[in-house]
C-alpha cells in the first residue's frame, strides 16, 4: 500500500475501513485531466485525420470548449500554476493566436462540428480578465462565427477583481459571454493582502455589482483553511456576499498547500502561520454551509452553492467527468473521446506550432481503466451530492459493508430513489470518498476479469 496517499490512509483509519479490505493499488496507471484514466500512448495520426470521426461518433453528447489564458499580473501566494507575467502588448498577440487556433480546429473537425451542440465555453487561466476588452471580444466573435453556439450555451470568463473593469465586462457581455467566475478567496482585506490580492472589500462590492447590473450570472470562489483565517471570518465572507452583493453562486474550496508555492515556502521559513488543520477546516466548511443555507443558497454540488436556477455550473460539473472538452491555447487541456489533448506548455512552442499550421498540443489515446464505467457513474452522482444506487454497484456484497460503515460515520444518508445522498460531512470528505471508490471499482473489475 505504499502508493496510497497519507490523506486516504488517515481517512480510512477515521472511518474504520481497512485499506486491504477495499482495494489493491493499481501501479503505473497515469492520471487523466478532465476525468478518465487508463494507460495511454501517443497518437500517430494528425488531428485532422482522427478528430472528425470521433466527433461524428459522439454527436449525441454535448461538446464543451476550454480556452486557456496562461497570464497573471503577479503570482498569488497559494498558487502553483503561475506561468507568464501579464505585460504590455501581450493581449492583442495572444488573442490573435487563440483566434487562429479556433479557426484551425474548426476547419480540421469539418462538417461534423455542426452535428454537436456546444454546451459550455470556459475562458480559464491564469487570468483571462487581463485580456483587453476588444481582444477577448474578438475571440468571442470568432468563436460564435465558427462553432454552433446558441442562446443556451454557458459562456464563462474567469478573472479577478483587480483590473476587471466595467468597460471590459460590458464589451464581453455584448460579445456573448453570460457568466463570470471571480477568484476572491476571501473578502477580508487583511487576508487578501497576505495572499497577494490587491482589491479591498469596497472594490469587491462595486465590481460584483457591475457584473450583476450587466446581467451576468456571477460566481465567486472562496478558500477556507488559509493562514490566520478562523471560522468567524469565513462566515462573515458568506454574510457579506449574500447580503451586500447580488451573486448567483459561490464555490467553497479547501486550501491546498502545494510544494514550492510561495505560501509553502513562507510556512517553511516561519514567516507565516501554518494553514488550518483538518479539524478547523471541517468546522469552517460546516459553518459556511450552514450560513449559506440560512441565506437561501441551494447546495448544488459538493463544493458549489447557487441562489436561483440561473446558475447552472455546466462546465464545472462536466469538467470533472469524461465529457468532451476541446481545448485552445497554450497549456490548455481537454479530451475528445478517448484521446487526451494537452496544449504545449511554453508560449514559444505553442505560437510556433500555430504559425506553422500545426495543432500545438500533444495527443494521447487512453484505454479505459478497469471499472471505468462505474467510476464515471460515481463522479456523475457525486456532482449531484449522491453515490449511485446500490443496484448499480458491480459487487453489492463487497459494497454493503463499506456503505454501512460510511452511513454509521455520518457520511451518507438513507437510500433514496436517486441514490445514496452525501451528508454535509460527506461533501467535505468527497475527494477522499471519490478517490477511494475509484480504486475500489478498479479492484473489483480486475478481480472479475
Amino acid at each position: 500500500m505504499d502508493n496510497v496517499s497519507p490523506q486516504t490512509a488517515d481517512y480510512c483509519a477515521q472511518v474504520g475501513v481497512r485499506l486491504s479490505d477495499i482495494f489493491t493499488p493499481i501501479r503505473g496507471r497515469p492520471g487523466m485531466g478532465h476525468g478518465g484514466g487508463g494507460r495511454g500512448e501517443g497518437v500517430a495520426e494528425s488531428f485532422a485525420d482522427w478528430a472528425p470521426g470521433i466527433n461524428s461518433q459522439r454527436h449525441d453528447a454535448p461538446l464543451n470548449l476550454y480556452l486557456h489564458t496562461p497570464f497573471c499580473h503577479h503570482r498569488c501566494s497559494f498558487c502553483p500554476f503561475f506561468q507568464n507575467t501579464t505585460k504590455p502588448g501581450f493581449s492583442e498577440r495572444y488573442a490573435e493566436f487563440l483566434c487562429r487556433d479556433l479557426e484551425q480546429k474548426a476547419r480540421w473537425v469539418g462538417p461534423s462540428l455542426t452535428t454537436r451542440r456546444i454546451s459550455s465555453v470556459f475562458f480559464g487561466g491564469g487570468t483571462p480578465s487581463d485580456l483587453e476588452a476588444g481582444d477577448l471580444a474578438r475571440v468571442l466573435e470568432t468563436l460564435k462565427r465558427l462553432y454552433p453556439i446558441d442562446t443556451e450555451t454557458e459562456i464563462t470568463v474567469e478573472g479577478r477583481i483587480w483590473g476587471f473593469s466595467k468597460e471590459k465586462a460590458a464589451a464581453w457581455r455584448a460579445a456573448g459571454a453570460n457568466r463570470i467566475s471571480i477568484g476572491l478567496q476571501s473578502t477580508n482585506s487583511r487576508l487578501r493582502r497576505s495572499m497577494g490580492r490587491l482589491a479591498d472589500r469596497g472594490k469587491i462590492r462595486r465590481t460584483l455589482q457591475h457584473f450583476v447590473d450587466l446581467d451576468f450570472v456571477t460566481i465567486v470562489d472562496l478558500i477556507y483553511g488559509l493562514p490566520n483565517q478562523d471560522v468567524a471570518s469565513v462566515v462573515e465572507d458568506v454574510r457579506f456576499l449574500a447580503e451586500e452583493t447580488g451573486i448567483d453562486g459561490l464555490d467553497l474550496y479547501a486550501l491546498k498547500q502545494f510544494p514550492n508555492s510561495p505560501l509553502a515556502k513562507a510556512v517553511e521559513r516561519g514567516s507565516i502561520k501554518s494553514p488550518a488543520d483538518i479539524q478547523l477546516r471541517a468546522e469552517m466548511f460546516t459553518a459556511a454551509a450552514e450560513a449559506l443555507a440560512q441565506h437561501g443558497f441551494e447546495h448544488f454540488t459538493p463544493q458549489h452553492w447557487r441562489r436561483g436556477q440561473r446558475e447552472r455550473s455546466i462546465y464545472n460539473q462536466l469538467a470533472k467527468t469524461s465529457a468532451d472538452i476541446l481545448p485552445f491555447g497554450s497549456s490548455a487541456g481537454g479530451r475528445l473521446g478517448n484521446v487526451q489533448i494537452s496544449g504545449f506548455r511554453t508560449l514559444e512552442d505553442y505560437e510556433n506550432a500555430i504559425e506553422a499550421g500545426e495543432l500545438g498540443a500533444h495527443c494521447i489515446t487512453r484505454e479505459a481503466a478497469p471499472g471505468q464505467g462505474f467510476t464515471d457513474a460515481i463522479v456523475a452522482h457525486i456532482q449531484r451530492r449522491m453515490l449511485p444506487p446500490l443496484s448499480q454497484w458491480p459487487n453489492r456484497a463487497a459494497a454493503t459493508p463499506l456503505l454501512n460503515n460510511w452511513r454509521e460515520a455520518g457520511l451518507i444518508g438513507a437510500p433514496c430513489p436517486d441514490g445514496l445522498p452525501l451528508t454535509p460531512a460527506g461533501c467535505f470528505w468527497f475527494p477522499h470518498l471519490q478517490s477511494l471508490l475509484t480504486m475500489w471499482s478498479t479492484r473489483i473489475a480486475s478481480q472479475a476479469a
